[in-house]
Formats: C-alpha cells, structure tokens, sequence
C-alpha cells in the first residue's frame, strides 16, 4: 500500500449519474449532519462522536467533475496533518462502479498510521455500501 493509501470500490446497479445525484446530498446515504457544498472551494464537515467524545472532521472540495469525480481535503481537528479523499464514478453497463481512494496517511503519527487507515477502511465500507444503497433504491 503506496504511502498507507486506501483504495476501495464498490459496484452500484444504479447509472453514475443517480450515484452522483446521491453523492452530493450526503443527508441520505452519510448523515443528517454532514455537510457538503459540492462546488469547488465547498465546505466539507463531518461531526461524529465515539466513546472519546464530540469530534469534527473538515475539509474543502478541491475538484469536482460532474457527475465522475469529487475530491476533497480531510482532516479531524486534532490531526497536525491532512489527507485527501476521492471519490470516482465508472459507468458499468447499465450500473457503476464507485473507486474511492484516500491518500496522505505519511503525514500521521507512525505510531497511529495503521490504526486510523484501519478504522477509516471501516468507516469507508460502511459509508459506500450506504452510498450504493440508496441510489439502488431511487
């Protein structure tokens, strides 16, 4: 794994452009408090809480290609470093492929950097079948 870089894909049965349509709504696959301002410069923010208290990961959109690609900067507040999140749609036939990809993990404490690529992979997985999901659903 280049730089502890996480790559993970997803295959959706819906178009690119429903998977789109839902990606950049994140209420309906993420969660009713994240934030997403899908346009270049966009404010990205994520409050999450786990049994160490309130946390907030944040971050700007950094390119966005309608309806293939959007990247983002994405950092937790108590990171003295930051990372950047893809996400890419692949038409497939009559369905998509979802390739998401998260890269910069060498700026992380050593001593941490497989524990958060791990619990990030996690949350991923969880956040990209919801994804999937719901535009299967539409």
């Amino acid at each position: 794994m280049r730089d502890h870089e996480l790559t993970l894909e997803q295959s959706c049965t819906a178009p690119a452009a429903r998977v789109w349509d839902i990606l950049v709504r994140p209420n309906l696959w993420w969660g009713d408090d994240v934030l997403l301002e899908p346009h270049a410069g966009g404010a990205f923010h994520e409050p999450w809480r786990d049994k160490h208290g309130q946390h907030h990961t944040r971050g700007r959109v950094q390119e966005i290609e309608v309806p293939r690609l959007l990247r983002l900067s994405w950092r937790d507040d108590d990171w003295p470093f930051e990372t950047e999140v893809s996400l890419q749609l692949v038409e497939r036939g009559e369905g998509s492929l979802i390739v998401l990809a998260h890269r910069g993990w060498s700026g992380a404490p050593e001593t941490l950097r497989a524990e958060l690529v791990s619990a990030h992979r996690g949350g991923w997985q969880h956040h990209l079948k919801n994804l999937s999901a719901r535009a299967e659903a539409q």
